[in-house]
């Protein structure tokens, strides 16, 4: 989960830009109601009539449980804690339920691989919005067909939607950027602030600033403050070449100056602010089990991103969901059960301490077992504004586009005023491959 939106632009952008069983219950038997008719004798004078025989009830149909076969694409650690709940939902539903682990890397390799074996496809599938991206690139799904909670994060909505279809139930929130900060730092308010302390805070041996330079989740949050937008409204084109793309590579650019002298990688950075060597960072909350494995004493300060341009800064949203397989045969009755069930409260709750995640409604946020979580408290700060990615060919362009130049963009290579069109015609000439007859 490193980098979420670099694998989406895997997903689709590079292969040719991209290339559950319930048995109905069985019928009660038909009852069969014998009746005995009058014996007719032709040597008595009077026909005695015999009483007709008491029809029998029909027998008690014996309850057919269903079975669901669900995949879950999770990280080892998380396995354990997504097939509990799964299986609790189905025992309420009189639901059997078969979880079979995935790597997330290997999911679409792995329905392929079935595919061609002739193995029946899975039920249900869990997985994040880079699963539900390629998922969709391969007709492999079928609309969720449920109604979503009222107070389900925006963003979530928006993750698992195109063309006015639900393709998934988000049922938890993750992926939200956070600023790190030595505990002899201070964290800053705006993005100047933030440029000028990390400038500051570099010397010979410390670094100022990292982060994840080439991926556009890095860019996003600063770019949609500046008034930009990967697309058009309606999804259908990319829009990158517009002064929000200037401003915001300005800013990258900016901030790039306090990066480290011999070395600028993603896992570079996390070494360096894990063992004191970097003053400030911005990384997500999918990283702390990258932290604690190089350091099980590692202290840092948390804050929200500082804000841009006046306003507060949005760090994409994503999440995880469950999603129905175009050829498995779950029924919306299934389906229903299972995914209502694990809105309640409860489950959400246990899902989001057990995972180190956010709830999926937005009422939760409050419960005093995140704001208790300083990873999680500071998370939920951002998250009720935090933009979702619709899992659409324009956006996955448009994604495409920006990680072709950003870095060189941002380390210099590239003049800025020529980047924002690079990549428009980037993300363009890559839609252009979903529109080919």
């Amino acid at each position: 989960m490193i980098a979420c939106i670099a694998r989406a632009a895997a997903l689709i952008g590079v292969a040719a830009l991209i290339c559950i069983a319930c048995a109905a219950p069985a019928p009660a038997p038909t009852p069969t109601v014998t009746v005995t008719a009058a014996p007719t004798t032709t040597t008595a004078p009077t026909a005695t009539a015999m009483p007709a025989a008491t029809p029998t009830a029909p027998p008690t149909a014996t309850p057919v449980t269903r079975n669901l076969t669900i995949w879950v694409a999770e990280l080892p650690d998380a396995q354990a804690v997504v097939a509990s709940e799964l299986h609790r939902a189905a025992q309420i539903g009189d639901l059997h339920v078969t979880i079979v682990p995935r790597d997330p890397d290997g999911l679409l390799i792995s329905l392929a691989t079935d595919h061609l074996l002739g193995l029946p496809p899975p039920d249900l599938i869990w997985a994040d919005q880079e699963a539900l991206v390629g998922l969709l690139a391969d007709n492999a799904l079928a609309p969720i067909g449920i109604e979503l909670p009222a107070d389900l994060l925006p963003g979530l909505r928006t993750l698992a939607s195109s063309n006015n279809t639900l393709w998934g139930a988000p049922i938890t929130a993750q992926d939200m950027l956070l600023l790190l900060y030595q505990l002899d730092c201070s964290p800053p308010a705006t993005a100047a602030d933030l440029v000028a302390a990390a400038q500051a805070a570099r010397t010979s041996e410390r670094a100022g600033f990292v982060q994840g330079w080439g991926a556009a989740r890095w860019l996003a949050p600063w770019f949609y403050v500046a008034g930009g937008a990967f697309t058009t409204p309606d999804g259908a084109e990319p829009t990158l070449d517009t002064p929000a793309m200037t401003t915001t590579l300005t800013l990258l650019r900016d901030l790039y100056r306090a990066a480290p002298h011999n070395g600028d990688s993603y896992t570079r950075g996390q070494r360096l602010l894990t063992q004191g060597f970097a003053a400030y960072a911005i990384d997500g909350d999918w990283a702390w089990a990258t932290y604690r494995a190089i350091s099980d004493t590692f202290q840092i300060g948390i804050a929200p991103l500082p804000s841009f341009n006046g306003n507060p800064t949005r760090p994409l949203i994503g999440g995880s969901l469950l999603m129905r397989h175009r050829d498995g045969q779950a029924t919306p009755e299934d389906v229903t059960t299972l995914i209502t069930t694990l809105y309640q409260p409860e489950v959400q709750l246990r899902l989001s301490a057990a995972l180190g995640r956010l709830p999926a409604r937005r009422e939760l946020l409050t419960d005093a077992s995140i704001q208790t979580d300083p990873v999680r408290a500071i998370a939920a700060m951002q998250v009720t504004d935090a933009p979702g990615l619709p899992p659409t060919p324009a956006v996955r362009c448009a994604i495409f586009g920006v990680e072709s130049y950003l870095y060189s963009a941002t380390t210099g290579d590239l003049p800025i005023n020529e980047a924002p069109l690079r990549m428009q015609r980037e993300a363009l000439a890559c839609l252009r491959q979903f529109v080919q007859p």
